[in-house]
């Protein structure tokens, strides 16, 4: 019997080819194999064997020497541009860009403005057709600078680069689904905390920890625009398609920002963040004192190892470590009365390190004490720094706003106040060290500044949107195209945008709002 004949005796090489043309010129390869097998075998008649044979070539039926090396050239071209797109999306990776070649939002676009419906009601008269929903399409992923591509013809074949997409404020929160059936939310609103938790032996009594809620509600608000366009502009697939990235949908989502932070929940508007109670500038947390223990606040006072413990009456939530206890009042132990550093074990107990009680201080003596003793706290950071200018000012304020489970993720200033910062002089002439992304966006601390023309120039906003508050979408942002008797007789649409949503403000104290340059004044040394 006859050795059988192997794709790799036919000596082709399929390296460096792209996938897709390699499995198709192996599959061709494996059809002649097979009839040659079959034909040694005697399987096949002389007649049978020239028609599997032309069956196999027939792809290749026809194609010339200069086909051939076209097809050569194409091939490499096609290498070499796929090893720069690979590098491209390396890098995109990178920044953490999403490199869906195939966007959401063009499908869903594609397949409203392909539809029957919308054919006829482009290009003919007295017809109508359906929008689409931008539901599970990523505003932020699918059209983003460099990760996405705009049609500029009726085909595929002609692309350019979208622009840069706005960052707005729910790029930056948690965004919950809402259940259409429900157009108000009652959720808890977090006032008051008591973090509760030490060291305890084996069989010791673990301490319990409080929180306390008070309920709230909100109702669904509704968010939109409509624009009226010329049916003739219709026609054209790429002036919809950008008309409908860089207008409608930025129209709404400006609106939305403005309502998600300064909305006066009044009428169909937004209740926004900075309008809830608790929501408190960081120049007055370091200007006030935070905590202000009476006589009488202090249960006990107990010697340690390395200073003396204060524990408290009741629980004060918002001392953190770093901030700076004022006491007074101690009459035996007048070693405790000064300036100490907040070493908070919980929201009960400090930690005053190097204080001493008097030697030879009887029970009744510190209790005595305990009981007139009273203390005053302010923030670590007030009159701290020499000269502090807008950065300074910026990150002792990410620094004030980081506590216990909250970390800021949002830091938003007017693009005015970002240029200001940018054009100020350090004490020596020279423009401060302003560090910025690979985007050449200005960060502060981990924060990438969110350029956002709602805020007022020389504020700032700042917050925690993991922990602090949620945006619930009742419905995702739709697009629909409408048209009645005054529209047809001016050969008229009008493009609706629209969404309805919630905002779920949970801790009001995780978010600020407030002025550079007060700020700057509580940071400033005297």
């Amino acid at each position: 019997m006859s050795k059988k004949v192997t794709v790799e005796d036919l000596g082709l090489k399929f390296d460096g080819m792209p996938e897709a043309q390699a499995a198709f010129l192996r599959k061709c390869a494996e059809m002649v194999v097979n009839v040659v097998n079959k034909s040694n075998e005697g399987q096949l008649t002389d007649e049978q064997f020239m028609e599997k044979m032309n069956t196999a070539l027939k792809p290749f039926a026809g194609i010339d020497n200069e086909s051939i090396q076209s097809l050569i050239k194409e091939n490499s071209e096609l290498q070499t541009l796929t090893k720069s797109l690979g590098e491209k999306i390396a890098k995109l990776e990178e920044k953490g860009i999403s490199t869906d070649f195939v966007s959401k939002f063009d499908e869903s676009f594609n397949e409203m403005y392909d539809s029957e419906s919308f054919q006829k009601f482009a290009f003919q008269h007295g017809a109508s057709a359906k929008g689409f929903v931008l539901k599970d399409i990523s505003l932020t992923q699918n059209y983003t600078g460099d990760s996405h591509v705009m049609l500029t013809g009726q085909s595929n074949d002609v692309v350019t680069q979208a622009r840069d997409k706005q960052a707005h404020i729910r790029d930056y929160a948690v965004v919950l689904t809402g259940d259409p059936e429900q157009t108000s939310i009652a959720y808890q609103e977090i006032y008051e905390v008591d973090r509760n938790a030490r060291y305890v032996s084996e069989n010791g009594m673990l301490p319990e920890s409080m929180v306390k809620i008070r309920e709230k509600s909100a109702e669904v608000k509704r968010a939109g625009t409509h624009f009226r366009i010329s049916k003739r502009m219709l026609k054209s697939r790429v002036y919809i398609r950008s008309f409908i990235l860089n207008m409608a949908v930025e129209a709404v989502r400006n609106n939305e920002d403005f309502g998600l932070l300064f909305g006066d929940g009044s009428g169909d508007n937004l209740k926004g963040i900075t309008t809830y109670e608790g929501v408190t500038p960081v120049e007055n947390i370091l200007n006030d004192n935070i905590v202000s223990i009476p006589a009488g606040g202090i249960e006990s006072i107990e010697a340690v190892g390395n200073g003396v413990l204060i524990h408290l009456e009741k629980p004060y939530d918002l001392l953190r470590d770093g901030f700076k206890i004022v006491v007074s009042g101690a009459v035996t132990s007048t070693d405790l009365n000064g300036t100490f550093d907040v070493i908070r074990q919980n929201d009960t107990t400090l930690l005053l390190r190097g204080a001493k009680l008097k030697d030879g201080a009887t029970d009744e003596q510190n209790k005595a004490d305990a009981a007139a003793m009273k203390a005053d706290v302010r923030n670590g950071l007030y009159k701290s720094i020499e000269t502090p200018n807008s950065m300074d000012a910026l990150q002792a304020a990410v620094a004030v706003m980081t506590y216990a489970q909250f970390r800021p993720t949002i830091l938003a200033l007017n693009p005015l106040t970002i240029t200001a910062i940018c054009c100020e002089k350090a004490t020596d002439g020279n423009r401060l060290d302003v560090v910025r992304d690979a985007n050449g966006n200005l960060r502060v601390g981990n924060l990438t500044v969110v350029p956002n023309t709602d805020i007022p120039m020389g504020h700032y906003f700042l917050g925690d949107f993991r922990n602090g508050a949620k945006i619930v979408d009742y419905t995702t942002m739709t697009l629909e195209w409408a048209d009645d008797v005054n529209c047809k007789l001016k050969n008229q649409v009008v493009l609706i945008c629209q969404e309805e949503l919630i905002l779920l403000v949970e801790c009001p104290w995780a978010f600020s709002f407030g002025q550079i340059a007060d700020l700057i004044t509580a940071l400033a040394k005297d």
